[in-house]
Parts: structure tokens; sequence; C-alpha cells
């Protein structure tokens, strides 16, 4: 049984880009409504190749497209350093760890393999693939953002460790476009981000310095709130009263676990099985 940390992927349109100056690009709400074919059209390009600055190409290998989900396995780049006839010879191997991608319209998943024999954590398969999909949509005037989604019970968890009270949260919004997400917060917050183009957006209640927050779990806004910034995986950053430093979410994982993949990909009618089964996972996991 392995396990399988999910994050959350948001797209948002390029403006005024310098690199597309003499390109014609398509208006942005056009730019949007496609931004899950484009990316699809990039993962399944054989030319295309994950990597990082430091590191170089990552190679990886396309396990399974169909019905929007994609599976890949990224191989990381090590070298081990064995001694052999009194001498000291570098040998290079490469583990890999599986990526789901669940694109299917509206739900823009990815679940990567927990393996610290492949990468040392999840956060950094993100990283990579991250930087390496940013570049490949500049091309469509379009930049991606992939964050850790987090536990939406979280918050109030935090707010019962201080029981001193609370003088401030600060949500933070990355440019809206997933429905789950866009939804739960103030229909003000979501439209004002699409139309001045802001990448991030941040919305902050503060009291007075002698007072602190009313937070309940009963106010249905904050609860909208609090559950888009979990779903998002964007930190709730809160200042605690009595506290120097301020106190982020974040910190918890949401998760699936799923039986060996690699033996499951063997068969067909086995594996469709168990792709159903995955499927399910996915879902209850939006």
């Amino acid at each position: 049984m392995a396990s399988y940390i999910l994050y959350t992927y948001q797209f948002a349109p390029i403006i005024n880009d310098g690199a597309n100056l003499f390109q014609p690009m398509p208006e942005v709400e056009q730019r949007m409504e496609s931004k899950q074919t484009y990316l699809q059209e990039i993962l399944l390009n054989a030319n295309f190749k994950f990597n990082s600055k430091r590191e170089g190409v990552f190679e990886h290998q396309l396990r399974y497209n169909g019905n929007g989900i994609i599976i890949l396995k990224l191989a990381n780049n090590k070298q081990l350093s064995l001694e052999e006839n009194f001498k000291k010879k570098k040998h290079h191997y490469s583990p890999s760890c599986f990526v789901i991608i669940d694109n299917r319209q509206d739900v823009q998943h990815i679940a990567i393999e927990d393996d610290p024999t492949a990468f040392s954590t999840t956060d950094v398969v993100r990283n990579i693939m991250e930087y390496s999909l940013k570049k490949a949509l500049k091309t469509y005037g379009l930049t991606i953002s992939i964050k850790k989604e987090y536990q939406k019970t979280e918050f109030w968890q935090l707010l019962e460790q201080y029981p001193k009270g609370v003088s401030m949260v600060r949500f933070h919004f990355s440019y809206p476009n997933l429905p789950r997400v866009s939804e739960s917060i103030n229909a003000l917050i979501s439209n004002q981000s699409k139309i001045t183009n802001s990448k991030s957006t941040t919305f902050e209640l503060k009291s007075s310095d002698s007072e602190q927050l009313s937070l309940s779990n009963d106010n249905e806004e904050l609860n909208g709130l609090v559950n888009a910034s979990a779903d998002s995986g964007n930190v709730i950053t809160l200042k605690v009263k009595g506290l120097r430093r301020y106190v982020k979410t974040g910190e918890t994982t949401k998760k699936i676990e799923i039986d060996d993949l690699e033996v499951q990909m063997q068969s067909d009618n086995l594996f469709q099985n168990r792709f159903e089964k995955i499927v399910e996972l996915l879902n209850a996991a939006k």
C-alpha cells in the first residue's frame, strides 16, 4: 500500500508578456476555457521533458491516459559512490515514483506517490512539475500553480490551541478558476481577481489591539473562506495574541492509499477494475 499526497493545480492568464509580444494570443476567456486541453496536449507530447534549473532533465514515462486521468512515472537523477577493488566509483541510478494527474473538467488534482527512495519529499516532485509546466504553458499565454492541499479542520484546530484568541486572520487566494474554490469565496473577491488579473488576492480580518476576533465555525462565510483555502492549498495566516510570530495553516496533508500500482499496471483487466477504485478515491478527495 502506497500513500499519495494530494495537490491542486490552478491556471491564470499571462497578460502583456514580452515573450509573446509578436505572437497573437486568444482572448483570456478562451485561453482559460481551453486550459485543461492545453495541459493534456503538453503532457502527451513526446517531446515534452520535465526539468529544473539545477538538476537538468528528469525522465518520465507515460503509463496511462484515459477519461481525463493521466498516470506517469517520474524518475530522479541520483548517484551512489561505491568502493570496488579499493577504488571508489560513482554509479548513476534513476528511482521513480508514480504521479496521477486528474485532469477531468474542473477537478484539477495531482496525487504524488510518497516514496522517499525516489524523491526526498513529494514537494520536490511538485517543484519539478510546476517549473516545467509553467515554461510549457507560457506558449499558450497561461501560467500554473501547484499547491499541496491540507485538512479543512486544521484552521479550527489551531484556534483551539490558542485560547487567548486571534487578532488577525489573513487569507490568500490564487487566481480563481476552480468551481469548488471560487464558489466558496466571496463573489467580490473572485470577480475582482479576474477583472484586475490579480494572481494573488489577500483578504484580511483584524481586530483592535485590545480585542480579539470572533471566529465561529457557525459562520458560513468564514467557513467558505477556510474551505476554499484548504482546497486550493493557500495558507491562512493568523496573528495569535501573546505570540510574536505568525501562525500558518498548511502543516497537515490530504492523501489517498493505493495498492501497488506497478503490479496493477501489468494486467489490463485487473487495472480497469483498480482504475475505477482510483477514480473513486479521487472523487472522494474533491
